[in-house]
């Protein structure tokens, strides 16, 4: 079974959040991250929402990386890559960080283990 977001904070209930995830931070978009920053640094409910998600992931680490790549098609391979790349995603978002972080290679092939 596909995963769809379950225990992300706000992604069943703003469509914005949903979005982020699913298509910002997909396979497509993920490389144009340092477009979606006012946005994300903005004043509104998103990018409160936003924050809250992300906050919670760092602190939880409820999605694998397994499911982050049936989420957006992005493939991180492991736990501590993928929760790697969000801090410092957050940390460009809401911290000091200057550069967006660098997402994993889409033409990388899986590691051998992976689909085990």
């Amino acid at each position: 079974m596909r995963y769809r977001g379950e225990g992300i904070p706000h992604f069943a209930t703003d469509p914005d959040i949903c979005t982020f995830f699913e298509v910002a931070l997909g396979v497509e978009w993920i490389d144009d991250i340092d477009k979606t920053k006012a946005n994300a640094t903005s004043d509104t409910a998103f990018s409160r929402h936003l924050r809250e998600a992300l906050e919670y992931l760092l602190r939880e680490r409820p999605v694998t990386a397994k499911q982050w790549g049936q989420l957006n098609h992005v493939f991180f391979y492991e736990d501590d890559r993928l929760y790697a790349y969000l801090q410092d995603l957050y940390d460009y978002f809401y911290g000091d960080r200057q550069e967006p972080p660098e997402a994993p290679d889409p033409e990388a092939p899986p590691p051998a283990w992976y689909w085990e």
